[in-house]
């Protein structure tokens, strides 16, 4: 059971990568040692993936993620795990297919990408607290509308201030397929949840009655972050900080300046400034460096900084008037 005593800062990339992952896991109900992200929605498929990256950076912190999906595996959505996976690097795939195999050996179960399953025995300390828990917003959504694109939908509106979202940008958001995605959006609009206007051969979709469904689903933690670009952003600090670890000097501005291509999206959604694009060579491992100790830094200890994008359900309040 999780305390509300702070673990000592963490004191490198690697080191926040694990603390921020404890704090995720922790408030789906892991046996965890600190509570310090009971101010964020957690979404589970982008930190199982992320998790399984991590492989041997905590195994204690592994073995007890397997423990909870070996045990709540029904509120864990198979199709976007499957399509959230097309979108990682092969290291990532290589990773959750150990992970995956592992919890379907002692789970029953299918996930996709599995491969082999490593030796493990369940440890039986994790479990589901009460989905009234602002942390578990997502989740109390899945319960309300099932595990699927529909309640995947619902979050995205619902993490944003306001503004209406096409099929296609829906379908990125969610984790969903565009087929999926413009049925489930037809059906909430035929119920009156989602509102449509028809721009071209496009369909814009937006809440019609967002108040309400904020007052049925019921209280939302402050920090509504996109864990699918914070995680992107931290997996690459971490491995472009373990490149510098390793040596490789010059190859290293090489390294820097791919991570920084691979990161540029995801700190666009974030809306986090990147470095310039002017910067090149030896001053761009420094300005990573400089980025991954602001940012990755305050997320390890479940702090969302006001630089980055203000998904947060306090302001979303405040729009609804």
């Amino acid at each position: 059971m999780a305390t509300s005593r702070r673990r000592r800062p963490a004191a490198n990339f690697a080191e926040q990568a694990v603390a921020l992952a404890w704090g995720a896991w922790t408030e789906l109900g892991v046996s965890g040692w600190t509570s310090t992200h009971a101010d964020w929605a957690i979404d589970p498929e982008p930190l199982i993936l992320f998790t399984a990256w991590l492989r041997d950076a905590d195994p204690r912190l592994r073995d007890e993620a397997t423990d909870w999906c070996v045990r709540n595996w029904r509120h864990i959505s198979k199709a976007r795990l499957k399509n959230l996976l097309r979108d990682q690097p092969d290291d990532v795939a290589a990773a959750f297919g150990e992970f995956a195999a592992t919890v379907g050996a002692h789970a029953g179960i299918s996930w996709p990408g599995a491969t082999h399953p490593r030796r493990y025995t369940i440890t039986g300390r994790s479990t589901l607290p009460h989905l009234g828990r602002p942390s578990l917003a997502w989740l109390r959504l899945r319960a309300m509308f099932g595990v699927g694109a529909r309640a995947e939908i619902l979050r995205c509106f619902l993490a944003q201030i306001g503004g209406a979202m096409s099929v296609a940008a829906l379908a990125v958001a969610t984790g969903y397929t565009k087929r999926n995605v413009a049925e489930e959006c037809d059906t909430l609009q035929r119920a009156g949840v989602l509102s449509v206007r028809a721009q071209g051969n496009r369909f814009y979709y937006s809440l019609a009655r967002r108040a309400q469904l904020k007052a049925f689903v019921g209280e939302m933690p402050a920090v509504l972050p996109d864990w699918t670009a914070t995680l992107n952003v931290t997996r690459e600090l971490v491995a472009i900080e373990r490149r510098s670890e390793a040596g490789g000097v010059k190859t290293l501005p090489v390294h820097a300046s791919t991570t920084l291509r691979l990161i540029r999206k995801d700190l666009g959604e974030l809306d986090i400034e990147a470095p310039p694009e002017n910067a090149r060579g030896a001053e761009l491992w420094p300005a990573l460096r400089d980025l991954g100790a602001m940012h990755l830094g305050a997320w390890s200890a479940g702090l969302w900084l006001s630089e980055d994008r203000p998904t947060s359900a306090r302001e979303a309040g405040a729009a609804d008037g």
